[in-house]
């Protein structure tokens, strides 16, 4: 038959508790449904934020006008944006100011070739520009790769005849200037202003009004300057030459972000004005981003930025901090580091843009370059007596829904927690009562039967009105039962005796005088036979009475403390004096053995121990007496030569009316002897075994007594 693992009941509580994980299962599917409907409200706020940017502008063309001029026509589509910095930059020469500007970054290679001595070009020159504008200054960082360096020479009267930067601007009033930066050594960067058309030369006028640095790295330079924005308008140009051959000085590459020949070929660039500046700001987006372009999708504003602000860490205390930080194992978090190729756009192209620009809102969803993130767009058109001058354009990252999400999973999880453990508990706590009163129903059944199966003590009825207190009832009543069952078979040997033996009084009697009155010797051995059935039944009433009298005198003695040893000695010397045919070996302990009890109920277990011993042991061996000490217990052996025991009986030998003996002879057996030694042990709180001999040849009964 297969065993089935036995579960406790309060473990199958536990597990059933376990169905409440269910409950936060089916919130985190919720959450999950709802995040198209998040997104389907973060595109009406966005489409909403940005119309009212847009009707905020609608009717004021001047400051498109101001920005761009947008009434006009714009040939070149290169245009740049200069956006804000946040700190001044230290004119070093390093890059260590630019860090927290780096996605602004553009690089520069053979696609913005200018002009190049040789068909193909070999030259490794590139360059990379950062450029931002703070306290009326504009600052632009070049970290040119160029595998020579050439200086230039301080005895030549050429400026262009060396590795140098070329800057072409259109001025506040319309004018076209041009100027060179180039240095004999790494340092400060000295700047002049050349002819429009021309060479450098070093006649050319010195313009102090634009600082420099120039520092060297092991794959180029770097150059650092300044220029103040009083004297930008609105085009602007750079290019940097190289010269690789220090004896020809002929230039070789001229790498620049547009032509720089002609005015109308420079890019465009839009500064940043106060007036929209301070309309960006009360309009700011502290979620995303806002761009205002014009007709040619140039940027004209922007403000905010993609990039989430650091949180501030706050005390969450040891559990919140601790649930937190699982959250943000299990919980897809928002992205703060991602790839966003508009960071350093000055143009925008996307098709939102394109129907803002035709005079539709639109919406687009995209990915970032790396894939890590999802940004949203919605652009509005801004107009102007019915003509569209420009669109505004917000954009948002996923990450707000995302913040949603977390905080509503967080709060579901929370909760969900807490109605687990709560209910846990009380499912443990309901289990741990209930497991409790069952265990104290089945103590209170093992104890109340003994292991002889006599009823010692009774089951205490529960009051309470369920299936446990219905069965605590129900075994109280049956152990009530069982109890005046057994006091009715105890007393059965006594009213047996006591009813038999006015009978076998008038049977022998009547024996007797048959006996008086037989003449002849068949009469006689009839009669004979009748008083040897007679006294033996005699006999097995005073055994009857005897078990009955010994259980009786044990509830009733007082016990003493006394030596078991001694005990144990003056009975083997009175058997090898009873017992002149018998021999006895006595092994004795090695220190007293005191014990509380009766010192003759121990003699009497004794005498039936040698009386069993004596009916089995062979002839010519000895009957083994041992007494000695295991811990805190006296152990009494006592071991014979002859039959074993079977092995069916060696658990129920000291059962009252067990017996094993095969040939009973004339004195009747009725396995009370060992009855008795069993009801003695009780009595002392020990107990009584049988166990075959190792050998095979011999039966060993012992008796253990714990020690006073």
């Amino acid at each position: 038959m297969r065993i089935r693992p036995r579960i406790k009941l309060r473990t199958k509580l536990l597990l059933l508790s376990l169905s409440l994980l269910v409950i936060p299962w089916i919130g985190y599917q919720y959450v999950r449904q709802m995040e198209s409907f998040l997104r389907k409200g973060q595109e009406e706020v966005l489409l909403s934020l940005a119309g009212a940017i847009a009707t905020v502008l609608n009717g004021r063309p001047e400051l498109f006008r101001k920005q761009g001029d947008i009434i006009q026509s714009v040939r070149s589509q290169n245009h740049l944006y200069v956006r804000p910095l946040r700190s001044p930059i230290v004119l070093d020469g390093y890059t260590d100011d630019w860090e927290p500007y780096r996605e602004r970054a553009r690089r520069f290679g053979k696609r913005h070739i200018l002009s190049a001595s040789t068909a193909d070009d070999e030259s490794s020159l590139s360059f990379t520009q950062i450029v931002g504008s703070y306290n009326k200054h504009l600052y632009v960082l070049f970290e040119v790769r160029d595998d020579r360096i050439i200086y230039r020479d301080p005895a030549s009267l050429r400026l262009d005849r060396s590795d140098h930067l070329l800057i072409a601007m259109q001025t506040p009033n319309g004018r076209f200037v041009k100027y060179i930066l180039t240095t004999s050594a790494p340092g400060w960067v000295n700047a002049y202003r050349v002819p429009a058309s021309g060479t450098g030369r070093i006649n050319s006028i010195p313009e102090v009004r634009i600082k420099g640095e120039w520092q060297p790295r092991p794959d180029g330079y770097n150059i650092e300057i300044r220029i103040p924005l009083s004297m930008i308008g609105n085009k602007l140009a750079f290019a940097i030459a190289d010269v690789d051959d220090p004896r020809t000085r002929r230039i070789k590459t001229i790498i620049g972000t547009t032509p720089i020949g002609k005015p109308g070929e420079l890019g465009s660039v839009m500064l940043p004005r106060p007036e929209m500046d301070r309309l960006l700001r009360n309009l700011r987006d502290t979620d995303g981003r806002i761009w205002i372009i014009d007709r040619q999708r140039r940027v004209l504003a922007l403000s905010g930025s993609l990039r989430p602000a650091p949180e501030k860490e706050t005390d969450k205390g040891i559990i919140k901090g601790i649930l937190h930080a699982i959250y943000r194992t299990i919980l897809k978090q928002p992205v703060t580091r991602f790839k966003d190729d508009l960071s350093a756009a000055s143009t925008l192209n996307g098709d939102e843009v394109h129907q803002a620009l035709s005079g539709k809102p639109a919406l687009r969803w995209r990915q970032s370059p790396d894939g890590r993130i999802t940004i949203m767009s919605a652009a509005q058109p801004v107009w102007n007596n019915g003509r569209i001058i420009g669109a505004v354009v917000m954009e948002r990252t996923s990450n707000r829904i995302l913040i949603l999400q977390n905080r509503a999973m967080e709060a579901l999880f929370n909760l969900s927690l807490l109605v687990f453990l709560i209910a846990t508990i009380g499912l443990l706590m309901f289990a741990a009562r209930l497991s409790g009163r069952i265990t104290r129903l089945r103590n209170e059944a093992e104890q109340a039967i003994g292991p002889d199966g006599r009823v010692r003590g009774e089951i205490s009825q529960s009051g309470t009105r369920d299936e446990i207190g219905d069965l605590s009832r129900s075994f109280a009543g049956m152990l009530d039962r069982l109890s005046q069952y057994t006091r009715y078979l105890e007393g059965m040997a006594d009213k047996l005796s006591h009813e038999l033996r006015t009978p076998l009084t008038v049977v022998r009697s009547s024996l007797d005088n048959l006996e008086l009155t037989a003449s002849d010797e068949e009469t006689k051995k009839y009669l004979q036979r009748a008083q040897d059935g007679l006294r033996r039944l005699a006999d097995i009433l005073n055994r009857m009475s005897e078990a009955s009298r010994l259980e009786q005198s044990i509830q009733q003695a007082e016990t003493e403390r006394f030596d078991l040893a001694t005990i144990i000695s003056a009975c083997v010397e009175a058997y090898r004096t009873a017992y002149p045919q018998q021999s006895f070996t006595y092994q004795p302990a090695e220190t007293p053995l005191p014990v509380k009890g009766m010192p003759d109920l121990i003699a009497q277990m004794l005498d039936k121990l040698i009386d069993n011993a004596m009916d089995f042991t062979l002839p010519d061996y000895p009957i083994i007496i041992r007494l000695r000490r295991d811990d805190d217990q006296a152990i009494l052996e006592v071991e014979n030569r002859g039959p074993t025991l079977p092995d069916d009986m060696i658990h129920n030998l000291f059962d009252s009316m067990v017996s094993v003996r095969e040939n009973r002879g004339e004195q009747p057996h009725l396995g009370l002897g060992l009855h008795i030694v069993r009801l003695i042990a009780d009595f002392h709180h020990g107990r009584a075994a049988a166990a075959n001999r190792p050998s095979g040849d011999g039966v060993i009964i012992s008796v253990a007594i714990p020690l006073s």
